[in-house]
C-alpha cells in the first residue's frame, strides 16, 4: 500500500514538473540567457560589427567605471532617485490609504479615480507630464504665474536644478496608486476589535495608529517597500522619454546610462559592465525580498 502511495506521489510530482517545464524554459530563454550573456560580455572585448568576442578583458571595463564621472553621477542619482521616490510614495500612499479606509460619501468614486495614474501607460504619462513641465506653453507655469508664485517661465526639464525633482514628482504620482491599494487592503484586514479595545483603554488617535495600525500593516509595508525599491531603481522609460538623462547628465541613472552607452555610443561591453553593477545592487534588495518571503512574510 505504501509503495503504491509513493509511486502515485512520485507520478504527480513528475507530472507537475512536466507542466511547469515550458514556463521555466521560456523564462530561461527570455530572461536568464540574456542576463547571463550580458554579465559575461562585460569581461570581454567585442567587435561592434560582428558582435563576436575579440579577447578577454578581465576587469578592464570595471576599472574604467572607477574613473567615469558620468557613471559616478548616474550611480549617485540612482540611489537618490530610489530613496526619495520610495519614501514619498510610501508616506503619501499610507496617508491616502488611511483616508480611503474611512467611511464617507463617494468613497468608491475616489477609489476608482485613484487608479487613473496607475493604468495610464508609462509612455503616455511621460509625454503628458513633459507637456505640463514645458517652459513656454506648459500648464504648470501658467498656473504658477496665474497665482503670482513665479513671474517668468521655468524650463522644468531643461534646468539641472529642477529636472530630477520634476521627474521624481512624476514617478511618485505614477506609483502612489499601487502603494495605496496594497496598504488599503492591509488596513481592511486589521481586526476592528483592536481599535475598540484601544478606545476603551483611553488611547488617542496617534496611539492607536502607533500600536494597532502600524503593527498590523508592518509585514505588507516591508514587502511593498522592497518591491517598489526594485521597480524604482530599474525605472527607464519615464526618464528616457522625458529627458534622456539630460540636461548635462543631471537626470542620468544607471538604466538610462546603460542604454545610451550601448545604443548611442555602441560600447556594448562597457554598457554590460554598467548594467552588471546595477544588477548587483538590485539583487541585494531582491535577496532581501526573497528571504523575507521564506521567513513567512507577505
Amino acid at each position: 500500500m505504501k509503495s503504491k502511495s509513493k509511486a502515485y506521489s512520485f507520478g504527480r510530482s513528475k507530472f507537475a514538473y512536466i507542466l511547469i517545464a515550458p514556463g521555466v524554459l521560456l523564462v530561461a530563454v527570455i530572461f536568464i540567457y540574456p542576463l547571463a550573456k550580458g554579465v559575461i560580455s562585460s569581461f570581454f572585448y567585442q567587435q561592434p560589427a560582428s558582435m563576436e568576442f575579440a579577447g578577454f578583458a578581465g576587469l578592464d571595463f570595471y576599472k574604467q567605471l572607477m574613473n567615469d564621472r558620468i557613471f559616478h553621477l548616474a550611480f549617485k542619482n540612482s540611489i537618490y532617485w530610489t530613496v526619495i521616490i520610495v519614501t514619498f510614495q510610501y508616506l503619501i500612499g499610507l496617508g491616502t490609504a488611511l483616508l480611503l479606509n474611512k467611511d464617507f460619501a463617494g468613497r468608491g468614486i475616489y477609489r476608482s479615480l485613484l487608479l487613473i495614474p496607475w493604468v495610464v501607460p508609462n509612455i503616455a504619462a511621460a509625454m503628458t507630464w513633459k507637456w505640463i513641465y514645458a517652459g513656454q506653453y506648459g500648464i504648470l507655469n501658467y498656473i504658477l504665474k496665474s497665482v503670482h508664485i513665479i513671474e517668468k517661465d521655468i524650463d522644468w526639464l531643461g534646468s539641472e536644478a529642477t529636472a530630477l525633482p520634476a521627474l521624481m514628482v512624476t514617478s511618485i504620482w505614477k506609483g502612489i496608486p499601487f502603494t495605496t491599494l496594497v496598504l488599503l487592503a492591509a488596513l481592511q484586514v486589521i481586526d476592528r476589535t483592536l481599535y475598540e479595545a484601544a478606545r476603551t483603554d483611553g488611547a488617542r488617535a496617534f496611539q492607536m495608529f502607533k500600536y494597532v495600525t502600524l503593527p498590523g500593516i508592518k509585514a505588507i509595508s516591508i514587502t511593498t517597500i522592497l518591491l517598489v525599491t526594485i521597480w524604482t531603481f530599474n525605472q527607464f522609460d519615464l526618464i528616457f522619454v522625458m529627458t534622456k538623462g539630460g540636461p548635462q547628465n543631471s537626470t542620468q541613472v544607471i538604466p538610462v546610462y546603460t542604454y545610451i552607452t550601448a545604443f548611442n555610443f555602441f560600447k556594448f561591453n562597457y554598457a554590460a559592465a554598467i548594467g552588471t553593477v546595477g544588477l548587483v545592487i538590485i539583487s541585494m534588495v531582491s535577496i532581501a525580498y526573497i528571504r523575507r518571503n521564506n521567513r513567512g512574510g507577505v
